[in-house]
């Protein structure tokens, strides 16, 4: 995430009224340079804003793009604490909420953690046997996602945002590599099977470690079981080198970049500027 607002202290109340006058001003470029300096002070001018939003409706939009990009700032901060810290794929769940975040301010990640919660349960009442070997699991699983809930990679349009966004993912039951790998491995890891993210360039995949020969699941395409030999077919029919090294588990800080990437990938094809800069 990137972004060029910095938080500065709150200056006096005569200042900040000073400010919201000016927000009003014709000349779009004075306007955004006068947004731009309310969204420095953070949480802080929010009672403000409100204030002057409500005294003169026709600030209103403008005032809505000033705590957009509070909220942003705040969204930023949060995801580079939890970066700094998180080097187990089990963070990864929670670091690909605060990604949705940025597209969806008001998600309520609680809300999507139990939806998470709820397709492991089910899975485990009507699927899972206590003595399933995890082979037979991983099988299980991805034939309970794939077929009986009804999620799949969304092939007519690959490019859209929501494909990367997790909470959209979960609702509309479409997804890329990515996003339907985050959502098998998040269910997976309920139920106790051991299932890490492999990104593998070009398509992204879920290795269930502790299987020999390695067994790896292609959630884009139905939750196929891939062995090692048609990952290299894979790669090498996208005319890419192939390295065992590729297979080999993700860290989370580059499951993340990855996931940012894309997005930043698409936004910047859509012409969507100020979602660009956000990513």
């Amino acid at each position: 995430m990137s972004s060029d607002i910095t938080i500065v202290s709150l200056p006096p109340d005569t200042t900040i009224q000073a400010l919201l006058r000016l927000l009003s001003d014709p000349n779009e470029q004075v306007a955004r340079t006068i947004q731009d300096q309310l969204a420095r002070f953070g949480s802080n001018v929010l009672p403000f804003l409100e204030q002057a939003g409500n005294d003169d409706a026709t600030l209103q939009p403008r005032v809505a793009h000033i705590k957009a990009e509070i909220r942003f700032g705040q969204l930023k901060e949060e995801f580079q604490r939890f970066v700094a810290k998180s080097a187990r794929q089990e963070d990864w769940e929670h670091g690909t909420f605060l990604i949705a975040k940025l597209a969806y301010p008001n998600l309520s990640i609680p809300h999507y953690v139990e939806c998470l919660d709820n397709l492991a349960e089910e899975f485990r009442t009507k699927w899972l046997a206590t003595e399933s070997p995890s082979g037979k699991a991983a099988r299980l699983l991805s034939n309970f996602l794939f077929k009986d809930k009804g999620f799949s990679g969304n092939r007519e349009d690959y490019y859209e945002p929501d494909n990367s966004y997790l909470n959209r993912v979960i609702d509309t039951r479409q997804g890329i590599p990515i996003s339907l790998s985050a959502l098998y491995v998040f269910v997976g890891k309920r139920l106790g099977l051991p299932v890490v993210g492999v990104g593998m360039p070009g398509h992204f995949l879920v290795k269930l470690e502790g299987e020999t020969p390695a067994h790896f699941v292609d959630c884009f395409n139905g939750g196929t079981i891939l062995r090692e030999q048609d990952c290299e077919q894979f790669s090498t029919a996208s005319g890419l080198a192939y390295d065992k090294q590729l297979l080999e588990k993700s860290s989370t800080p580059t499951i993340l970049a990855r996931m940012l990437r894309n997005l930043l990938s698409i936004y910047e094809q859509e012409s969507e500027e100020p979602m660009a800069r956000r990513v």
